[in-house]
């Protein structure tokens, strides 16, 4: 038994000791309390509460694994438009992952996203940040079953047709993400060092702390090229109101940056178990695919050579 198990043990234990004690309600527990391994793990998350039902049964469930040999290219797919805007927000360690809250204030900067596979226009929500406890594992999707050290989604929500984020997740066309893979390597990413630097002041769960004057663009590597599926959220309650976009090239952030994700920590700092890391290992399994569609705008009928095959995604995750 790894220090995991032991852990997803112990936290069920702590769980049901809660229950017990509080009187919680079993749906608000489960709520506070699902995770990624053991009975609190993806697994498990259809069954413990009635509203997240879809995460047992659904079919268009998120995330998957990319078989390049399957995707169709869609000459029609055109590229994403967004403005180049800074926006303020609130890093939150939620205890499951990283969040940052964008500031959606009426006099706050938005930034919103168009094009590509959407027929309307998404406004930036959340943007979380799912990665492993080793390198060669973290990200949501795979390709060809391979995953990256760290997925970082752009979480946007259909302001054409609804008003509040809760009102589009539970809606048709509701929701987009932008999906950004990465890979360790020597350059540095100065937005991304902005979120290692709050995430310093937040190294327990619950805790927050404040980004001003984000660069968004600057996480989103420079690519007209993409691949777009329908699926879901990843996490409870796994609606299926979700289209997807990953893009074609990497963000790459340094060895020491991907460390100091590691350093989080799951509880609060008065919980018994301050020493387990926060988020290792905090993605869940891809999900069959079924008889969706994976399109894509690569054509098939370019050589991807020189300098675009050193960035072109699959080819980069086909030889790792």
């Amino acid at each position: 038994m790894n220090v995991y198990e032991i852990f997803a043990i112990l936290s069920w234990i702590y769980t049901f000791t809660c229950l017990v004690l509080h009187s919680v309600n079993a749906t608000e527990l489960w709520e506070e309390w699902w995770g990624y391994s053991g009975v609190s793990g993806p697994a498990f998350w259809g069954s413990h509460n009635q509203n997240w039902s879809l995460c047992g049964t659904g079919r268009f469930q998120s995330p998957i694994d990319i078989d390049p040999e399957k995707l169709i290219y869609d000459p029609n797919l055109t590229p994403l438009q967004f403005e180049e805007v800074m926006v303020d927000g609130i890093l939150v360690n939620t205890g499951l992952d990283l969040t940052f809250e964008v500031n959606t204030n009426t006099n706050s900067t938005k930034f919103v996203f168009s094009g590509g596979p959407l027929s309307y226009t998404y406004k930036l929500h959340y943007i979380k940040i799912h990665f492993g406890v080793y390198d060669y594992v973290g990200s949501e999707h795979t390709i060809a079953g391979k995953q990256f050290p760290f997925e970082i989604q752009l979480i946007g929500f259909n302001t054409d047709l609804y008003k509040t984020y809760n009102e589009a997740s539970m809606s048709t066309h509701g929701l987009a993400v932008i999906t950004v893979l990465g890979a360790i390597g020597d350059l540095v990413s100065d937005e991304f060092d902005k979120i290692l630097t709050a995430a310093k002041n937040v190294k327990y769960r619950g805790l927050k702390h404040g980004i001003p004057n984000f660069f968004i663009t600057d996480l989103i590597p420079p690519s007209r090229l993409y691949i777009t599926y329908e699926g879901s959220l990843t996490q409870p309650s796994c609606q299926e109101t979700v289209t997807w976009i990953l893009i074609n090239k990497p963000l790459h952030i340094t060895q020491h940056q991907m460390a100091s994700l590691r350093e989080l920590n799951r509880w609060n700092q008065n919980a018994p178990f301050t020493n387990t890391p926060l988020v290792a290992n905090n993605f869940r399994p891809p999900q069959p695919v079924y008889r969706r569609t994976m399109r894509t705008n690569i054509s098939p009928y370019v050589e991807l050579t020189g300098d675009l095959l050193d960035y072109d995604i699959i080819k980069a995750w086909l030889s790792a």
